[in-house]
């Protein structure tokens, strides 16, 4: 690629003017990893421009007013790694420590894995589970969105004027927290989600409050629950109650058939794992 084609801007400020006058040719890349096997399999059907976000100091894990705060480019060998993600946020750890292969790990970044708007993406289901909030910096100052909408909202909207994902602010986990990840692969070991299921549940005693199950591989997009939260919220957790959500819990999906799996397994996987998920919470 001709080194024309090719930006590195040391400074955010600088990137998000520079994004702003590239407009649509512009492609940001931080590991690559989804990038550039696109690059390698594929010939470019236009003028693209790749803006590398690497030298923005955007890797940084901090707490602060009980929260995390994860920077878009702290890789996913580095959030799994984390003492403070670990003792904090163990939920968001487990999901990161299980996305791809080591070598994957060590270059992707938590923005990339939120910005390549996959079905599969392991670390936007945690993300959304804990209720994270995105944090995004451009032209007109920074800005910020809860995941939720986040992920459906159209990249125009959400990255205007040279709008670049900054960083994540999550919630700690509290005494009062329970946390389940779960993810169905091909193969042990590796592997991209055929399913996943993850949460995050406040619970009084037996009763379950500001609960946030998040499926990932059924739509497209990871997503809450919407099920969960009206048969499950403010009441206790039965082992009625946990299959009534797992059976009804398919009216809200949309399983696709690929190589990974056919719609049907998948439909009946995510009802194993959500009562496997729940059940810890009885």
């Amino acid at each position: 690629m001709p080194n024309e084609m090719f930006y590195a801007p040391d400074d955010l400020g600088q990137a998000c003017s520079l994004l702003s006058d590239l407009g649509d040719k512009a492609i940001i890349i931080a590991g690559g990893t989804d990038l550039m096997p696109r690059f390698n399999r594929y010939r470019r059907r236009r003028a693209e421009v790749l803006v590398y976000v690497g030298k923005l100091g955007l890797d940084f894990i901090e707490e602060t007013n009980g929260r995390l705060v994860i920077g878009a480019a702290a890789t996913l060998s580095d959030i799994m790694a984390s003492p403070m993600v670990k003792e904090k946020l163990p939920l968001l750890a487990r999901a990161c420590g299980e996305i791809a292969s080591p070598a994957v790990r060590n270059a992707a970044t938590l923005g990339g894995n939120l910005m390549t708007n996959a079905r599969n993406a392991d670390g936007v289901a945690a993300l959304m589970a804990l209720g994270a909030t995105v944090v995004t910096a451009s032209n007109s100052g920074e800005s910020r969105m809860p995941i939720d909408p986040f992920v459906s909202t159209p990249k125009k909207e959400k990255l205007a004027n040279g709008g670049i994902v900054k960083q994540f602010e999550v919630p700690c986990l509290t005494d009062t927290d329970r946390w389940a990840w779960e993810k169905l692969k091909q193969r042990q070991g590796d592997g991209r989600s055929i399913v996943s299921v993850s949460l995050r549940a406040k619970m009084e005693g037996k009763i379950c409050r500001g609960i946030r199950l998040v499926l990932g591989a059924m739509a497209a997009h990871p997503f809450v629950s919407k099920t969960a939260v009206k048969i499950l919220e403010a009441k206790p957790v039965s082992p009625d109650l946990v299959d009534q959500v797992a059976k009804e819990i398919l009216d809200e999906t949309n399983a696709a058939t690929d190589t990974r799996a056919t719609a049907w397994y998948r439909q009946r996987a995510t009802q194993a794992l959500v009562r496997r998920v729940l059940s810890q919470l009885t």
